[in-house]
């Protein structure tokens, strides 16, 4: 028998078995009190007192119920969260529009899964990834089971599949996931999705995303821990690290040789090492946004931090957008370093729309047309507000308002004027049938109709950050990691020694 029909149960014995004598009693007692209340005015009263004490406490008034029905449920609901996992309490609760936003952004996961290896496609019907939008495609299923939008069955089926995946695929020469696969094969393919069983490199960039991902799924879902720890042990980053920075891999297919290159600018390159230097990974240089590679720059009046490495030299794209940025406060948080450089990001793009009339939310997407894939951004290679291809050529008429920048911002700064405009730009630029438009056009050429993983994920985690705030900052404070806790007593028995 339940505790709750036990409960009932004993009520209605107590009810039935009690009151009813005691209803009669209390007519006789009544009775009593009368008659000697009549022949002796001065007895006391000490027994009509008990009387009613004894009434109150047999049955208790239905206000006094309520109460401690409500109590019972309030306790339940917090064993309920102790067993979810305590760190991810709301701070605020989604909006109708919000939920729209979210519910839109998981038709693109419904319609881009791959069951039998866990992955989702990086663009739509396209059975390609990479190791970044498979960060972007898990931080989008963990919004969705936190959402209410699938349940906890689909959830784990999907997590389990994916670990799975990670655990058992190939590795780009036995060092760390290659930066392409096949979603339906997990193979390792070029960016042409041309199988290469040599695989073509490794991107630390890519795997960072992910492994932030995997971070705060093992801190708000516990049971998945291991599974990921045996997952990331796998990966061996003694050749992906050099001298406080990231190393990408690049194998070249004419000669079979591998080179090793410093990988990341000023913003992806601040936002990918604070992840991975939390793992324990030394990366001094790459983790500070106060490099040798800042050079500070003033647009409208504002100042923006830009790296110092031009494409000309250095052959690698320079360029500031705004999703490193949003990531950056999404998943590791606002800091006194970052604070200043994220508002100003913002607050230059508002700045433009104040002097051009042109809504501004730019970074680097997928597009519907050649070249396919277009960085739109603040600055890059001495210029501002341009929009480049990845290999450098200027796209004046592939300029978008990115969509995932526009939403993800106006979320981040919801008390700004600006964030009303932004999202109203962009809020009918999705297909109710494949998730949210990679963005607008701006010379009115229309919606940039491409639909992504990223663009779609980027979205999703923003709305998470809405409910709760920064990922790490949350799993910091109730799940502290173990190179934290490591240093934490540390530090605890060296005041300890101290003290003696």
């Amino acid at each position: 028998m339940s505790n709750k029909v036990e409960k009932e149960t004993m009520s209605k014995r107590l009810l039935t078995g009690l009151v009813v004598p005691l209803s009669l009693g209390a007519v006789l007692a009544g009775s009593s009190i009368f008659v000697i209340s009549q022949t002796n005015k001065n007895v006391s009263l000490e027994d009509k007192a008990k009387s009613e004490l004894l009434g109150s406490l047999l049955l208790p008034k239905k206000e006094e119920a309520k109460t401690i029905k409500k109590e019972n449920m309030e306790i339940a609901e917090s064993n309920k969260k102790v067993n979810l996992g305590t760190c991810f309490v709301p701070k605020k609760e989604l909006t109708e529009i919000d939920e729209h936003i979210a519910k839109t952004a998981w038709t693109y996961y419904e319609n881009n899964y791959q069951e039998k290896t866990g992955l989702f496609n990086a663009a739509n019907q396209y059975p390609s990834t990479t190791m970044w939008d498979t960060g972007s495609a898990l931080a989008a299923t963990i919004a969705a089971e936190d959402f209410g939008i699938i349940d906890d069955k689909e959830f784990d089926d999907k997590i389990t599949a994916l670990i799975k995946t990670l655990i058992t695929m190939d590795l780009f020469k036995g060092i760390a996931p290659n930066k392409v696969y096949n979603t339906k094969t997990m193979k390792m393919v070029t960016y042409a999705n041309k199988v290469t069983p040599d695989g073509v490199g490794v991107s630390v960039l890519d795997l960072a995303r992910l492994v932030s991902w995997l971070r705060t799924l093992s801190c708000k879902h516990p049971k998945f821990t291991h599974q990921i720890d045996l997952a990331l042990k796998r990966w061996n980053f003694d050749t992906l690290i050099k001298d406080g920075r990231m190393q990408s891999l690049k194998r070249y297919p004419e000669t079979g040789e591998i080179k090793s290159f410093q990988e990341g600018r000023l913003g992806y390159e601040q936002y990918a090492a604070k992840i991975l230097e939390r793992e324990g990974h030394n990366l001094n240089v790459s983790s500070t946004y106060n490099n040798v590679d800042r050079k500070d720059i003033d647009i409208y009046g504002i100042t923006v931090a830009t790296d110092n490495r031009t494409p000309e030299e250095y052959h690698s794209n320079n360029s500031v957008v705004s999703e490193s940025y949003i990531m950056d406060a999404i998943e590791n948080g606002y800091d006194d370093e970052n604070t200043p450089l994220i508002n100003n990001i913002y607050q230059v793009q508002k700045k433009r729309w104040e002097e051009t009339g042109i809504v501004t939310a730019v970074s680097e997407d997928n597009i519907n047309k050649k070249p396919y894939f277009v960085y739109n951004t603040i600055f890059s290679g001495g210029k501002t507000w341009v929009a480049k291809s990845s290999k450098g050529a200027i796209l004046t008429e592939h300029k978008t308002v990115s969509n995932k920048a526009a939403i993800a911002m106006s979320l981040l700064y919801p008390d700004d004027s600006y964030s009303d405009v932004l999202f109203n730009k962009v809020k009918s630029a999705y297909d109710p049938k494949k998730g949210w438009y990679s963005g607008i056009y701006e010379n009115g050429e229309g919606y940039n109709s491409s639909t992504t993983a990223n663009t779609n994920g980027v979205i999703l985690s923003a709305l998470l950050y809405k409910k709760y705030g920064s990922m790490h900052q949350i799993c910091q404070k109730c799940r502290p990691s173990a190179k934290s806790k490591l240093l934490a007593a540390n530090n605890e028995n060296k005041n300890l020694c101290e003290s003696n």
